[in-house]
């Protein structure tokens, strides 16, 4: 008799369990290989409609608020702007949130990355993700550390898109050029990325 771990994950939440087998051996049991434990992360909730693969953004006001208020996980974040074509870059090759060397999507918002997969598919520019909610930026309310903000690697093709489609917005107090979009979003050009916030 021997005693086997198994877990499953029930609404984002893994649950382990102690589970008792009769009549399998120590040996038998170590021929079999151990079934590999992972994250499974919350699902979008339920009502905001969209189509992460094409880039597609199906969202009705009352489902955005709720997505604005949803927060993911590293991985699954990871997972959903990789499958849009995205890129990431980390300047010290981490994702710790707790290192400012780090690009980290760790609590990002939902509406945020839907946000980030729109503004690739209305542009047509391969974007690069270069910045999340790691620490070392700027504190606030609509911050990067609370998930509203993402820095992106500034690219002929975005710069294009933004000074050509946006209105300019005057400058932010560090010398930043400003532009807003017609959903009131924000971008300031920095030296060496554009530091976008979604709202």
């Amino acid at each position: 008799m021997t005693q086997r771990t198994t877990g499953w994950s029930v609404t984002g939440l893994t649950v382990l369990a102690l589970v008792t087998l009769p009549g399998q051996t120590a040996a038998a049991d170590a021929q079999r290989a151990r079934p590999e434990l992972t994250f499974r992360p919350v699902e979008a909730p339920q009502g905001v409609r969209t189509a992460f693969r094409t880039g597609v953004l199906k969202v009705r006001y009352w489902t955005w608020r709720r997505a604005m208020n949803t927060r993911l996980h590293h991985n699954y974040a990871m997972n959903r702007i990789r499958k849009a074509g995205l890129g990431w870059r980390s300047t010290g090759n981490c994702v710790d949130k707790n290192r400012p060397t780090c690009t980290s999507l760790h609590t990002v918002r939902l509406g945020t990355l839907l946000k980030t997969i729109e503004l690739k598919r209305m542009s047509g520019c391969r974007l690069i993700v270069t910045g999340g909610t790691e620490t070392g930026h700027a504190v606030g309310t609509y911050s990067h550390g609370n998930g509203w903000k993402i820095d992106l690697a500034p690219s002929r093709c975005l710069d294009r898109y933004i000074t050509r489609k946006l209105e300019p917005n005057g400058k932010r107090g560090d010398g930043s050029q400003l532009y807003v979009s017609p959903e009131q979003d924000l971008f300031a050009r920095e030296s060496d990325h554009w530091d976008i916030l979604f709202r």
